[in-house]
């Protein structure tokens, strides 16, 4: 074994995180790590990669067992985490981001990138990634970024990968080119662990597979004989149910309208959601979808048109106003725009809302929300990924809505936890509320929309009934054709 993982515990105070977990992770292979939101996957790649200690255990690294295992020493040993939440710097090039804290210089302090770029080369040509070295981080798209950052670990001798959610932010084909990348590596004797989300990922492309349940290993073993199904009960239980929208009433008002919305990268001539209503945006990202919702929330000015709310146009009015005005947001990027770190959850939870009985709403916001552990006094940087990202979805679902445009909802968070949100969704347009949807999960859109609307290049190119076909839909998504 490349990796031997023994009895690891880590332990935040009294919250135990990980409770005496082994794994062990091969050369020549891809192992993907399951389990529900707070299983302790994302813990466990930090202490494989070096980026926190363990309470107890031990790492065995080819045989030999480490007595310590620092950051520096699993870097030195090739050892690299892929983290979901990108390390890049955005006014930075491509290859200034690979040179960052690994500068090449020459003998009297001079960069010297020729060295690098022509050894990040030769890696893109063996690995199959395409990165263009000379762009700005910001002008890439989140493939071109996930690429870059493991281009980076790449040029710095990574022999053990692991991925935290690579496929969270992308479209199944980038998915699908990903984990074609991931098998290239492992043939060429790369150990390659992927935590993920996605079972169908796994039954795919995974060799091996280690399930986690309330920090605990619940398998560990080989996928070729498990089904999506048998997965799903390993890292959940039973499966949950298809959630479907409410039924449309046609005649009920309009809530949210659109007026030849204009952007820097959007135009969207007319759109108009009714109360009861959810209204799916499809789209490669990239497309203009967070630019819409900037727009629509107040957070970016308009270039021109209106956001009419219940027929009153918004404009002049900030995020706050909007808000208040009745209109929800949720936002693609949590840690951006979600949520505050270092603050606790209860701050979290109540964010624009100071005043009253703080303690009490927020408690209630929590239990509704289902993030664990149920302790709104711990900071948000203690719970994972998928939990903060319910604490998110709790406090705009709690309040009294007009309408809610609400971007990628269950990103990064389980089955069981995905179903659960798309349930409170159509519980909000069963109350009357306007739902704007953007979602890069086709399966999520066509399950819980009324109608799709397809953006490219900024605009609206197409509206199709939710049970369009797949090919019909993903040709619309890439401009070959309008409906």
């Amino acid at each position: 074994m490349r990796i031997d993982a023994r009895r690891l515990t880590k332990r935040y105070g009294g919250l135990v995180a990980l409770d005496d977990v082994s794994v062990e992770l091969a050369p020549g292979k891809i192992t993907a790590v399951l389990g529900e939101n707070g299983a302790g996957k994302s813990t466990l790649l930090k202490l494989l990669g070096g980026l926190e200690p363990a309470t107890s255990g031990e790492v065995v690294l080819d045989g030999r067992a480490r007595e310590r295992w620092t950051l520096a020493d699993a870097r030195d040993a090739g050892v690299f985490v892929v983290h979901q939440h990108f390390s890049l710097v955005p006014s930075f090039t491509g290859l200034q981001n690979l040179m960052l804290g690994d500068e090449p210089v020459g003998p009297l302090g001079a960069l010297r990138p020729r060295p690098l770029r022509d050894r990040a080369e030769r890696t893109m040509r063996e690995a199959g990634l395409g990165v263009d070295l000379g762009a700005r981080v910001s002008a890439m798209s989140l493939g071109e970024r996930q690429r870059l950052e493991i281009l980076r670990v790449l040029v710095r001798g990574a022999t053990t990968l692991l991925f935290d959610e690579p496929t969270a932010t992308q479209t199944r084909g980038e998915a699908s080119r990903l984990y074609a990348m991931m098998r290239r590596l492992a043939d060429g004797g790369a150990t390659v662990t992927v935590v993920t989300h996605h079972l169908d990922e796994v039954v795919a492309h995974a060799d091996a597979v280690v399930v986690l349940r309330r920090g605990r290993r619940a398998f560990a073993g080989g996928v070729r004989d498990k089904t999506i199904d048998e997965l799903a009960r390993l890292a959940l239980g039973d499966a949950p149910s298809a959630v479907t929208p409410p039924p449309l009433d046609h005649d009920a008002p309009i809530a949210l309208e659109l007026d030849a919305l204009r952007g820097r990268r959007v135009d969207v001539p007319s759109l108009r959601v009714r109360r009861g209503e959810i209204v799916g945006v499809a789209g490669v990202d990239g497309n203009g979808q967070d630019e819409l919702v900037e727009l629509i929330s107040g957070l970016s000015t308009a270039l021109g048109g209106r956001v009419l709310l219940d027929g009153a146009s918004l404009d002049g009015l900030d995020v706050a106003a909007r808000r208040a005005a009745g209109l929800g947001t949720v936002f693609a990027d949590r840690h951006r725009f979600g949520v505050v770190m270092g603050a606790t959850v209860h701050d979290n939870l109540m964010l624009g809302e100071l005043g009253g009985d703080e303690a009490a709403r927020a408690r209630a916001r929590l239990l509704a929300s289902g993030a664990s552990p149920a302790r709104p006094e711990l900071p948000i940087e203690a719970f994972s990924g998928g939990n903060q990202q319910k604490i998110v979805l709790a406090r705009a679902l709690d309040r009294r809505l007009v309408a809610l445009v609400v971007a990628q909802p269950t990103r990064g968070i389980d089955a069981a936890a995905a179903a659960d949100v798309r349930r409170r969704l159509a519980r909000a347009a069963t109350d009357g509320s306007a739902i704007l949807l953007l979602s890069s999960d086709l399966d999520e859109l066509r399950q819980l929309s009324h109608r799709l609307i397809v953006l490219h290049r900024g605009r609206v190119v197409a509206e199709l009934a939710p049970d369009v076909d797949e090919a019909a839909l993903g040709r619309a998504m890439l401009g070959a054709s309008a409906a």
